[in-house]
């Protein structure tokens, strides 16, 4: 059985020897430094209490291709440009609608993230 003396503050990465998680932590790739070993009790005690944040990803999963990703963010944007287009075009007195389109627009997606933050907070 693997005993796990040591974890990561900044994701709950554990392992039996400290230097296993400081070079995780020092990796460039992952935490680039930030982060900190302490004693794996002391990490449990600390999600406990709040302290430090439970580890959500499994260690074991991959990362989104970055590629697929901003290529399925431009497909997005250049869908919403064409439907933008085609409202735009069917209205009389361009200026005022768009004005008006423009602040539902930003009304909307201030109070969108505003959700998004809040709901990720673990209250």
């Amino acid at each position: 059985m693997r005993k796990l003396n040591w974890s990561c503050t900044a994701c709950g990465m554990s392992a039996g020897r400290k230097f296993s998680v400081q070079r995780h932590i020092n990796n460039r790739n992952i935490h680039n430094g930030f982060g900190q070993v302490v004693s794996y009790l002391e990490y449990s005690m600390g999600i406990k209490e709040g302290k430090y944040r439970p580890q959500t990803v499994p260690q074991f999963t991959r990362a989104e291709n970055p590629y697929l990703v901003k290529i399925e963010a431009e497909v997005q944007n250049h869908i919403v440009r064409e439907i933008a287009k085609r409202i735009y075009n069917r209205f009389p007195g361009k200026e005022s609608f768009l004005n008006e389109f423009e602040t539902v627009v930003s009304n909307y997606l201030a109070k969108k993230n505003l959700y998004d933050i809040l709901n990720g907070i673990n209250l």
